[in-house]
């Protein structure tokens, strides 16, 4: 399990996934984890799927993005 962090704690992708679906939210904190995971370059093909869900599920109207 890959985890990305900032000035918070560590948090997986998997996590991140769980809590906006739940949420219905994507914070900024979540989407410049997101980022950093992207430029890495280093994701695994699970993690690519969860980053496209993600993405899909925003451009359906299912993720609002919240600050």
């Amino acid at each position: 399990m890959m985890t990305y962090s900032n000035n918070q704690a560590p948090t997986s992708l998997e996590e991140i996934f769980g809590k906006s679906l739940s949420s219905g939210k994507l914070t900024h904190c979540d989407r410049f984890q997101i980022r950093n995971a992207l430029l890495q370059n280093s994701l695994s093909e699970e993690h690519q799927d969860i980053i496209n869900r993600l993405i899909y599920n925003a451009k359906r109207g299912r993720l609002s993005l919240s600050d």
